[in-house]
């Protein structure tokens, strides 16, 4: 069994607001395996991004417009990082923690050329490294992501190269400082087809090249069965379900995952088709998280009672299963 190189426990977050507290995580356990891919899913606005940036220590302000109160714990190997000095969080997410955002734009220094900015994640992972030894190790990670003509693109601005020529440079960044674990955050979603696939094959090696974990935050069921190991469904602030990827995908135990896959015309694999269909949510186990969503929930909130009812006043009517 793959050591557990992070460990996630009753982690809740809070944002502040004019009009009160919001939740947006609702105690979330989660494990991360050293060497493996885990795949985050669920629909938009169901806290998937805001976990991933909690894991980083981005959960506050001067990262966020809203100040957050958090509980819980975030244990790497055997270290918390919920409360971690600030210059330890640096460190963090200079060495050992790297992200891959969604808008690679945005993620990079627009007067600056790329390869600089490759060769400055180089030196802020090793202090030792010189200049040149970083600029070499640019050069070569600049061909390792598959961008043409390496020399070409070091000079380069990143306005001066396409969506995904950007979302590479951004993996080199990430990549080059050879993390214990990497984060991407929706990182093919602004992409075509075609440069999406690429993407994802260069995920996937430099994943196995230097075995990290890996946390892929998605909302695409088809992404998923192509670069995942395991997967968490979130719902509305929590974890609703997890497992390995063939038996979420063909045996999903609650209705909202069987409705996601339901979605989907046919859930790919990185081997082929899965056999067999999403059930019927009616011979699931009861429970939902909210009755509106929920094809099962009339009949099981009308025989027990609900145990609080959230901000938005829907009831919640389930457990969560293990």
């Amino acid at each position: 069994m793959a050591e557990t190189l992070l460990s996630i426990r009753n982690l809740r977050l809070d944002f502040g607001t004019a009009r009160g507290d919001v939740s947006v995580l609702r105690g979330i356990d989660l494990d991360l395996a050293a060497g493996e891919v885990t795949a985050l899913v669920g629909e938009s606005g169901s806290g998937k991004s805001a976990l991933g940036k909690s894991i980083l220590g981005l959960h506050a302000p001067p990262f966020v417009a809203s100040a957050a109160s958090m509980q819980g714990s975030i244990h790497l190997q055997d270290e918390e990082l919920l409360g971690a000095p600030p210059e330890r969080l640096r460190h963090l997410r200079a060495r050992e923690v790297a992200l891959v955002s969604q808008e690679a734009l945005s993620g990079l220094n627009p007067v600056m050329r790329v390869g600089p900015q490759i060769a400055e994640a180089a030196q802020a992972a090793n202090h030792e490294l010189s200049p040149t030894a970083a600029e070499r190790l640019a050069r070569e990670m600049i061909a390792a992501v598959g961008l043409p003509e390496p020399d070409a693109r070091y000079r380069a601005y990143p306005h001066q190269l396409s969506g995904g020529q950007r979302q590479r440079v951004i993996i080199a960044i990430a990549a080059i400082r050879q993390p214990k674990l990497m984060i991407a955050d929706e990182p093919t979603t602004a992409l075509d087809v075609t440069v999406q696939a690429r993407i994802l094959d260069l995920l996937r090696a430099l994943q196995a090249r230097h075995g990290m974990a890996m946390l892929f935050i998605t909302h695409d069921l088809g992404v998923v069965a192509q670069i995942a190991q395991h997967v968490a469904v979130m719902y509305a602030g929590r974890i609703v379900e997890r497992g390995p990827l063939a038996d979420v995908f063909t045996r999903p135990r609650h209705p909202y995952t069987a409705g996601l896959i339901a979605a989907l015309p046919e859930a790919p694999t990185r081997t082929g088709r899965l056999d067999g269909h999403p059930p019927d949510p009616a011979t699931l186990s009861d429970g939902c998280a909210f009755a509106p969503r929920c094809p099962r929930a009339t009949a099981v909130c009308s025989t027990a009672p609900p145990k609080r009812t959230l901000d938005d006043s829907t009831l919640l009517c389930w457990n969560p299963i293990p």
